[in-house]
């Protein structure tokens, strides 16, 4: 075992021991590894840089995890890694990734529901990496505070933020990190449009999203963008007169497409979130106890994870599904 050197300011992984990471990561976001092989061996070169005394090694590898764990909705695990990134991070006097990883933190604590620690951390990465010209960070900042807002329903501070956060992002450096983000953006603004009445420009945004997703062929991001378009379609009705024939109109096609995206990477949470996006389209659409069940699916999904912000609002909306569809009997 290695002693620990001194630790110089701005120390980054090595270029080896991040591609490692980075691989091992890519392979389990295709869908080519599985989840708890992904982890054992994130876990593994976890270990190796705390023998090697190295810090930022050590933190690339519990960042990662933390990622890793948080798209299964393991939040408590999640944030645990996260937490200790930070540390590790500061040991090695790297501001950048340690600012990245506060962002992450409060992406966690986002998806727990405890949206006001969410919003500082948010706000923490946002400022700090103003401060450093990360660009890149701070529309990730300004994305997730959108999405947050999304989530609380404060729909015109959503819009507001996901905009700002579309302007920042161009000015990123790194091609497929920009893309993965516009992505996500337009996936929340064409919620945000859907849930204004710009069914026009929600339409926009969700073939925006779904084009992106499906040329980077990420499950997390084909998740995402199909969900989008399920929202969507499930306003429109059917295809806009210009659209590509080969879409399908039906919103069920595209909530079914998510799910399976999200179920390739074993990400519950979002594959939860998917059932109630589906159960409120098909609510809407007078499948009152079909959508019921999904309810019930998802609420029990969101209560098992923690997430519970989500939990009380699967509840609430089936309570108003049952009480509707009993009164039509």
């Amino acid at each position: 075992m290695c002693a620990a050197s001194a630790v110089l300011p701005e120390q980054e992984p090595t270029p080896e021991f991040n591609n490692r990471c980075t691989e091992l990561l890519q392979r389990w976001q295709s869908g080519d590894l599985p989840f708890k092989d992904a982890i054992q061996k994130m876990e593994f070169l976890s270990r190796e840089a705390q023998e090697h005394g190295n810090p930022a090694n050590h933190g690339r590898a519990e960042l990662l995890m933390g990622v890793m764990q948080g798209y299964r909705a393991n939040l408590d695990a999640s944030i645990r890694h996260f937490e200790r990134a930070r540390v590790l991070f500061e040991q090695a006097g790297n501001r950048r990734r340690m600012v990245g990883t506060i962002l992450n933190l409060g992406e966690s604590y986002r998806l727990k529901g405890n949206f006001s620690r969410a919003r500082q951390l948010f706000r923490a990465a946002y400022e700090a990496a103003e401060e450093i010209g990360n660009y890149e960070t701070q529309a990730n900042a300004a994305c997730n505070e959108g999405l947050l807002l999304l989530s609380m329903d404060h729909i015109e501070s959503a819009r507001q933020m996901l905009e700002k956060a579309f302007q920042l992002a161009t000015q990123g450096e790194n091609a497929e990190q920009k893309l993965s983000l516009f992505c996500e953006i337009h996936h929340g603004l064409a919620s945000v449009c859907v849930k204004t009445g710009q069914i026009d420009k929600a339409w926009r945004h969700a073939l925006n999203a779904l084009t992106i997703a499906r040329g980077l062929e990420q499950p997390l991001l084909l998740g995402f963008a199909n969900r989008a378009m399920g929202e969507v379609m499930s306003k429109l009705g059917e295809l806009p007169t210009f659209a590509n024939p080969s879409l399908s109109a039906d919103p069920d096609d595209y909530y079914r497409a998510a799910s399976e995206a999200f179920l390739s990477i074993k990400a519950e949470g979002e594959v939860a979130r998917t059932m109630y996006a589906q159960a409120l389209s098909l609510s809407a659409r007078g499948r009152g106890m079909t959508a019921a069940r999904k309810l019930q699916q998802a609420m029990i999904i969101f209560t098992r994870l923690g997430m519970a912000d989500d939990a009380a609002k699967a509840a609430h909306a089936q309570m108003d599904v049952l009480a509707t569809t009993s009164s039509t009997y």
